[in-house]
């Protein structure tokens, strides 16, 4: 199946994708305000997604020809996207918002490290380019360098995130290439919600009996950074690169540690606004050296 992405989904795609990045950048702020363990934040995250996407998944029309790849590349996808959760959700605990974020957000690198390996060629120069201005500016918000102890241990946490978020990134627009995107929602957010219980029921994390903050906040990730963010960053990879798309979700540092700073007066210095216009340059140039690419 052969689909060739129009300027003006091209142009949508851009807009959608600078919504997601709004949304995704409020999750780390109601995992802080989520008073639950965070492998049931994970586990309640995805699986209120879940509730809205499917049955929009299962009244989406199944074109023929789907292989068993594609059906396995939206499974492995939702892997994935669990591990993310579980991953980052959890650095949280270890460390700051900024830091937590900036690691997470170096899924870039993955991606082209990634693409590489699996043959694909190096990246764009301009793409390469935009990737260093982009860890950079991050790199300043987060004040750089590593901790010890438990700071040590979220960073860790948060770059396996990041990983995990990498390889989500390509097996989702492979899996699209063939999936209309309401099943590929469908088949990613059941599998992730389905590990993420199984990992509660074999850990024995609390699941249940939390307040009604926290109730809201879950409700609040679930709804703003799961079905807009993340529903959004998937949309956007139906139709851009997803080199480009990890490049720009970077800018998500800037905007978490602002909200973080806004909302629950978590510290912020002069390095946010600094490294912030080191990650919009990038995401300017990532913006006009993406080429149009045909999907096949």
């Amino acid at each position: 199946m052969t689909r060739a992405t129009s300027g003006g989904q091209r142009a949508a795609a851009f807009v959608v994708l600078g919504i997601a990045l709004l949304a995704v950048s409020n999750g780390a702020i109601f995992a802080r305000l989520a008073d639950a363990p965070p492998l049931a934040i994970a586990a309640w995250r995805v699986s209120i997604a879940l509730l809205v996407v499917l049955p929009l998944a299962l009244t989406a029309p199944w074109p023929r020809g789907v292989s068993r790849r594609s059906l396995g590349l939206a499974a492995g996808a939702g892997a994935l996207l669990a591990l993310h959760f579980a991953t980052w959700i959890a650095s949280l605990e270890h460390t700051t918002i900024a830091r937590s974020v900036l690691f997470v957000s170096t899924s870039p690198i993955w991606v082209a490290l990634l693409q590489f390996g699996a043959g694909q060629g190096a990246p764009p120069r301009s793409a390469l380019l935009a990737l260093a201005l982009a860890i950079a500016g991050a790199a300043v918000v987060s004040g750089g360098g590593l901790g010890g102890g438990s700071a040590l241990t979220g960073d860790l946490l948060a770059v396996a995130g990041g990983v995990a978020m990498a390889g989500y990134f390509l097996l989702s627009r492979s899996a699209q290439a063939e999936l209309p995107f309401r099943s590929y929602l469908g088949i990613a957010y059941g599998v992730a919600a389905a590990l993420l219980w199984v990992s509660v029921l074999v850990t024995g994390t609390q699941a249940t009996g939390f307040d009604a903050g926290t109730w809201w906040a879950l409700a609040g990730m679930a709804v703003v950074s799961q079905l807009i963010g993340h529903s959004g960053y998937n949309w956007s990879l139906r139709h851009l690169d997803p080199l480009f798309v990890a490049v720009v979700s970077v800018g998500e540092p800037v905007l978490a540690s602002l909200l973080g700073w806004w909302l629950i007066g978590e510290a912020l210095d002069g390095r946010t606004g600094a490294g912030g216009l080191l990650i919009l340059a990038a995401i300017a140039l990532a913006t006009l050296g993406a080429r149009p690419r045909d999907r096949g």
